[in-house]
């Protein structure tokens, strides 16, 4: 696997770095991605550990280092983002059908990036991403077992807010 310089990638070395490791200070985390061939500003690093939610939390040999809370632990963040995902599976879902280990989600025009944006962010377990077009939005999935559950769970959804429009 090759290294990519993207601003995800960054946070995502740096979140590998800190579950790792104990990171006591930016230096400390700065110089490790370095190592890896990552330059980045303290001003960036800093701004980067702020989105990523890290916080100084106290260690075993009373330390203190980074800890980045996980997004099936951050309560209020898992709350609106699965709200968000049940929003837009109801508004803009028109169909999905599942290939093996893929779901092909059908939206209206434009509306492709909401669905994808949304499963994104709700970090679902074996979920391994979304490709969104104008009105399509591919998920691939760790295997067909958790991509059928998977569209079960969207159609559900996007059943739910039909019978309660019926009403």
């Amino acid at each position: 696997m090759s290294t990519i310089s993207t601003r995800a990638a960054r946070l995502a070395r740096i979140i590998a770095i800190v579950e790792s490791r104990p990171i006591s200070s930016q230096g400390e985390l700065r110089q490790l991605l370095a190592d890896e061939g990552i330059d980045v500003t303290q001003a960036t690093l800093s701004r980067d550990l702020d989105e990523l939610q890290a916080r100084k939390e106290p260690t075993p040999d009373g330390g203190r280092a980074y800890r980045i809370p996980s997004p099936g632990v951050a309560g209020e963040q898992e709350s609106a983002a699965d709200g968000n995902l049940q929003r837009w599976a109801r508004e803009v879902m028109v169909s999905a059908q599942s290939a093996q280990n893929q779901l092909v989600l059908r939206t209206p025009p434009g509306a492709a990036q909401l669905l994808a944006s949304a499963l994104d962010r709700a970090v679902l377990e074996g979920v391994l991403g979304c490709i969104a077009g104008d009105d399509t939005v591919l998920v691939i999935t760790q295997n067909q077992e958790r991509a059928e559950r998977l569209l079960k769970d969207l159609i559900d959804i996007a059943q739910a807010q039909t019978s309660n429009n019926e009403e």
